[in-house]
């Protein structure tokens, strides 16, 4: 069997929330303590729901649902969001300014990617694991 090896640009490419930090939660859980996954992203875990108008809308939408949305996400979704920006006195927002992702990994990376090229610079504040292993990917700074 041929051996396939993975690309170098992931050579120092980890997600530090499947390493060393979930095998200690892991350890401790194990030990009986209680541990809060907040980096799972799944606010359900934690009591959060879709806004009602959303779930009526995946309902109704259900029968004819297919692997795919709309490229810029589920239309009620957006408007959601779009409604959200508008209660917080956002100006200008319309419904082709939002975009919806499966999660803010991976919009990050999709942002990344088309917005920076191999050098660029990121400011390093950003603590979020994710954005760190996108710039070691794409060879930026």
């Amino acid at each position: 069997m041929k051996t396939v090896f993975k690309s170098n640009k992931l050579d120092n490419v980890c997600y530090d929330i499947r390493g060393a930090v979930l095998q200690r939660a892991k350890q401790m859980e194990d030990e009986g303590h209680h541990i809060i996954k907040l980096n799972i992203g799944n606010l359900a875990a934690f009591g959060f729901d879709a806004p009602e108008e959303i779930q009526l809308d995946m309902i109704r939408n259900l029968p004819g649902a297919a692997g795919y949305s709309d490229s810029k996400g589920i239309f009620s979704a957006r408007k959601a969001v779009m409604h959200y920006t508008q209660q917080k006195h956002i100006k200008g927002v319309t419904l082709e300014d939002i975009y919806i992702g499966n999660g803010v990994s991976e919009l990050i990376v999709m942002a990344m990617n088309a917005l920076l090229n191999i050098g660029d610079e990121v400011p390093s504040g950003m603590k979020f694991s994710c954005r760190r292993q996108t710039i070691r990917c794409g060879r930026r700074r």
